[in-house]
């Protein structure tokens, strides 16, 4: 009976040891940081507006435009996004986004504002897993 009693404990104590050994397992990173915005609107310059993000290191992402209200799409002009995605650190890639507009229609578009003498525009950055949004900015 004394055996019996014996293994019990020794179990009892392996388990209470397992669950309090802290654990490695890792939430990923789902950081989406807004780092810089540059513009130059020279006339042989294509991509006048770059964005650049850190962001969970190897995330898949997702870029959408709108209007300053973030929910009506950009008319009146063709805006061509391209992305750039580079390692930064072991937590954080760098995402550089590439707005190249038709300078041409900015004055025409939904994103201009003649009152500021500006433009006015939203970029939504998405962060997917497995075709879900995990978080956007």
């Amino acid at each position: 009976m004394t055996s019996s009693i014996f293994k019990s404990t020794s179990i009892a104590a392996a388990a209470a040891a397992f669950l309090a050994t802290p654990t490695a397992a890792q939430i990923g990173n789902w950081d989406i940081i807004y780092q810089s915005l540059e513009t130059n609107f020279q006339d042989s310059v294509v991509n006048e507006v770059t964005l650049d993000y850190l962001i969970g290191a190897g995330r898949t992402f997702n870029i959408d435009l709108f209007d300053k209200g973030c929910a009506d799409p950009i008319s009146g002009m063709t805006i061509i996004p391209t992305t750039a995605l580079t390692p930064s650190t072991a937590d954080h890639d760098q995402l550089e986004i590439m707005l190249d507009l038709d300078k041409s229609a900015i004055t025409s578009s939904n994103i201009w504002s003649p009152a500021g003498n500006m433009l006015e525009l939203c970029v939504r950055v998405q962060l997917l897993s497995g075709g879900s949004i995990i978080k956007e900015e």
